[in-house]
């Protein structure tokens, strides 16, 4: 007999996400003639650097078409290991503190499959990237959001740290430079975090997929490399928005030889390994011109800087982001949910935006903006939200 419903209690849990549902309206109003700008979308709008495409298309060329190890091609991972010696400050073995995963999302999912019993609480950012909150879900553990103070640029509340342990808290995720709001902790959060992690005996699941994507000098800092992190820090890294690879899905798991000996139980349950041929890029991507990278950087800031400032002349408040691309201005002053507000700026101006309660309730009264594309459309962009703008304001 079929079920009248296939949704288990788990999947009710897991909705799909806003972005997609806005890129999704935004495609059909394009089929319908409408021309719309694109800030929804959270992947770089480069090609992918030729001598990375190039290393790909000579592995397939040599019948590099098998499978790897589970952790994978071990000459990637001994590139990683230089790489973090030599970006990140961080030491390891790549003989077995690296796993090679399917994009940083599946290194998120094997991790909190691998270490969390059903009913473990897991401290996570409000705002914050919802697919943490369902790939908790997922592993049958409870997302417990802990607020980010936007008048301090979004650093915890630590008094709201504190009342949210309980003895079931088993991790906390940390996601610096943060999506969605750009933001960066400095040392002395960094510091105050570790100390709290310590004292609370926590795992700490450090997604630092943005950690080359920052701006105006700023260092990023590995948080494994805080005193007395590294045997908790389980860090996430990826090559989809350092080297414009969103779709190679190559990302890597950072982890003691005890903590990645569990998890790769799991990815080698869910995917095996890594793509082959994309590995080898992934080894092009490292030994190769970090020009590209450079000047894709430099790119984001110049749109950063346009859309900040003007989001600014317009009397929008915004936090400069530090890191990664996005934009998190707060659009209360319409008294319009952010939803509402979306829907209004897509369906009469053609601007696709993500509203800020798609990244938790504290998101509420602001849009993730995307700077994810051309300084022109940019530019385009601007325009149509301040003819929006000045017509909110005049209804008042």
């Amino acid at each position: 007999m079929i079920k009248s419903s296939y949704e288990t209690e788990r999947m009710k849990k897991v909705p799909f996400t806003g972005i997609r549902r806005v890129m999704e309206q935004a495609i059909k109003l394009e089929a319908e003639g409408k021309s719309v700008v694109h800030f929804e979308i959270g992947q770089p709008d480069f090609d992918t650097p030729e001598h990375i495409k190039q290393a790909a298309k000579d592995a397939l060329d040599k019948g590099m078409v098998k499978y790897t190890s589970n952790f994978g091609l071990l000459q990637l991972r001994q590139k990683i290991a230089e790489k973090l010696q030599d970006i990140n400050s961080l030491k390891v073995d790549p003989n077995t503190e690296i796993m090679v995963t399917v994009g940083g999302e599946e290194a998120v999912g094997a991790i909190l499959l691998s270490l969390l019993d059903p009913g473990d609480e897991v401290l996570v950012t409000d705002p914050g990237y919802i697919p943490y909150y369902s790939l908790v879900h997922l592993a049958s553990g409870i997302p417990v959001p802990v607020p980010l103070i936007e008048e301090k640029g979004y650093a915890y509340d630590y008094d709201a740290l504190e009342r949210a342990v309980t003895p079931r808290t088993r991790m906390l995720i940390l996601n610096s430079p943060n999506n969605p709001t750009g933001a960066m902790l400095d040392k002395d959060n960094l510091a105050k975090l570790a100390e709290f992690c310590e004292r609370n005996n926590l795992l700490v699941l450090a997604d630092e997929a943005y950690e080359q994507m920052v701006y105006d000098g700023e260092k990023h800092v590995s948080f494994a490399t805080l005193p007395n992190m590294k045997e908790r820090t389980i860090t996430v890294q990826s090559f989809s928005k350092t080297y414009s690879m969103t779709g190679w899905r190559i990302g890597y798991i950072v982890a003691s030889k005890e903590i990645n000996s569990v998890i790769v139980r799991a990815h080698q349950n869910l995917v095996l390994c890594a793509t082959s041929f994309a590995q080898a890029g992934a080894i092009a991507a490292l030994t190769g011109s970090q020009e590209p990278l450079k000047n894709m950087v430099n790119e984001f800031s110049k749109r950063r800087n346009l859309l900040y400032q003007g989001l600014n002349d317009l009397g929008i408040p915004c936090h400069k982001p530090q890191g990664a691309f996005y934009l998190f201005p707060n659009i209360s002053e319409f008294g319009m949910g952010s939803s509402e507000f979306a829907d209004f700026l897509l369906s009469k101006y053609g601007v696709a935006s993500v509203p800020g309660v798609e990244f938790g309730q504290c998101g509420e009264g602001h849009l993730r903006i995307s700077y994810a594309n051309s300084y022109e459309n940019c530019q385009e962009g601007l325009r149509r939200i301040q003819k929006a703008v000045e017509e909110l304001r005049s209804r008042k």
